[in-house]
């Protein structure tokens, strides 16, 4: 009796710990875990790196392996997700993941994936990966990526083929040790070199990648060879267009040799670089002066040309409204005056509106007189109206803006969007050439520096002084967005000014008809 009491009372013991009978609970399901898997590389492994995660819900992070790969797990997580990862020289490289309900998931993470994920950004990556908004998941849709891709290989196009590889996924071996990379990894070993060779970082490509939309010219600019003593010289086909000759002819530079070859003639020239100032090349009277962009200012016999690296940007980009400062001569004059352009120009080339404009009013071009803007063969533009044909030259710089130079018989303009200038700190110093054409076309050429000595938020003007002492004033803003003016006085002279985009050119011109100039000021580095 005992001997069943106690079995009896292990029974009931038993059934209690399991909850008994039909009161019974089934335990709690096992929450479910994503793996992101991948290798960290820049054509070496990057081992030892600590790789981070955030998803929509979720996050993690792992510590790559001494050939790159890593693998994180997320309990919980919700896709997609963004991922980062840091280069030993302090790079930060990014990658993603799409949306989407599957637990495993391949993110490799490279300078390629970090171009791809510029794309999808359209803004800063590291600043894309600190938010992680809704704003910032709901891109990377499965078509998001596949068109971030598309334009990465396009922007690639002639340096690294990327024709059926998806760096974001497909199999990555980085090189370690004496195991040499995959395929994959080669193609980042050629990314590297022509970085190498542009004098240009992945930072600074990821930035580009980011900011521009459309036609890819204005990022594969910056990926041509560059000059040694100027990194923004840069080998490829240029346009050196004479101002006030009314010719534009085709070049193909070599500025690692400082060659430069007419590709109508074959004749080749050989530039000298400056022994105390980057980016200048030639002597005082036939130089030649690169900006940031790579437009450059070239001075031959006392007339000057603007050399544009050749990029092939559609009709349809050139679309808007633009601000142009001209410098022409009427009728049969031999002496150019100054002139402010409005126009607007729709998706085909056609100028819907245009004006010339003053301080205080514009006078609009009559309908019939209307230019239209057709692709030359030859590269850039026929800009026609009644009474001729034009060349134009559109050119993209590394943050997507765009900027117009247009030259015939009478003269020429300089066109860029009108687009707010921001003021600039108090204390900044700016270097620069400032190329000063004359009412004949003759061009003097002086080195300058000014400091931004006083800012006035309220009226939007800045105060600065050059180092001969000469202060002037600027209002942003006037007469229009996109241009500032500054006010005459003893020794200043009345003009309008307005950068040329962001291509580290500016332009000015007179008001005063005694005294008529037109100014381009590059600015060196």
């Amino acid at each position: 009796m005992k001997i069943k009491l106690l079995v009896s009372t292990l029974a009931a013991a038993a059934l209690s710990a399991c909850g008994g009978g039909s009161d019974s609970q089934s335990s709690a399901p096992a929450t479910p875990t994503t793996k992101i898997a991948g290798t960290a590389a820049v054509g070496a492994a990057l081992a030892n790196a600590t790789v981070q995660a955030k998803c929509a819900s979720g996050s993690g992070s792992a510590t790559t392996a001494a050939d790159g790969t890593f693998t994180i797990d997320i309990p919980n997580a919700k896709r997609p997700c963004v991922l980062s990862v840091s280069t030993p020289d302090g790079t930060t490289l990014h990658s993603v993941v799409e949306a989407g309900s599957g637990t495993t998931a391949t993110a490799n993470i490279t300078p390629l994936t970090e171009l791809i994920t510029a794309s999808i950004a359209g803004k800063s990556t590291e600043e894309f990966f600190a938010s992680f908004d809704e704003q910032a998941q709901a891109k990377l849709t499965t078509d998001g990526v596949s068109t971030a891709l598309d334009n990465v290989k396009l922007i690639l196009t002639g340096t690294i083929d990327l024709g059926g590889i998806d760096p974001l996924k497909d199999t990555l071996v980085a090189a370690h040790g004496n195991t040499p990379g995959n395929a994959l990894d080669q193609k980042l070993d050629t990314l590297g070199e022509t970085l190498k060779a542009s004098q240009t970082s992945i930072a600074d490509l990821s930035s580009a990648v980011a900011s521009n939309t459309g036609s890819a010219s204005g990022v594969q600019t910056i990926l041509q060879p560059a000059s040694a003593t100027c990194a923004a010289f840069r080998s490829g086909k240029v346009q050196k267009v004479d101002l006030t000759g009314n010719t534009a002819q085709r070049f193909t530079v070599d500025a690692v040799k400082l060659t430069r070859t007419n590709d109508s003639t074959s004749a080749v020239e050989q530039f000298q670089a400056n022994d105390s100032q980057a980016c200048r090349f030639g002597n005082d009277n036939a130089r030649m002066l690169v900006s940031k962009s790579g437009i450059a200012l070239e001075r031959r016999a006392g007339a000057s040309s603007l050399v544009i690296p050749d990029q092939t940007i559609p009709l349809s980009e050139l679309a808007g409204d633009w601000n142009a400062l001209a410098f022409e001569r009427d009728d049969n004059s031999p002496y150019y005056g100054t002139g402010l352009v409005k126009f607007r120009m729709d998706s085909t080339g056609k100028f819907t509106s245009g004006a010339d404009c003053s301080l205080s009013s514009c006078d609009q071009w009559p309908a019939a007189e209307l230019p239209s803007a057709a692709t030359n063969a030859d590269g850039g533009f026929n800009i026609a109206d009644p009474s001729g044909t034009a060349r134009a030259f559109a050119f993209k710089g590394v943050d997507g803006q765009l900027a117009i130079v247009i030259v015939h018989g009478a003269g020429f303009m300089l066109a860029t969007r009108p687009k707010a200038f921001a003021l600039p700190a108090v204390g900044s110093v700016s270097s620069y050439w400032d190329a000063t054409l004359n009412a004949s076309g003759m061009t003097n050429i002086e080195d300058g520096s000014h400091t931004v000595t006083a800012v006035d938020m309220a009226a939007n003007t800045y105060t600065r002084q050059n180092a001969a002492g000469r202060i002037d004033t600027w209002q942003n803003g006037v007469p229009s967005v996109g241009l500032r003016y500054r006010a005459p006085a003893t020794s200043i002279n009345e003009a309008v000014s307005m950068n040329l985009a962001n291509s580290g050119i500016s332009v000015a011109v007179s008001i005063n008809p005694s005294n008529v100039f037109y100014n381009i000021s590059v600015g060196r580095p």
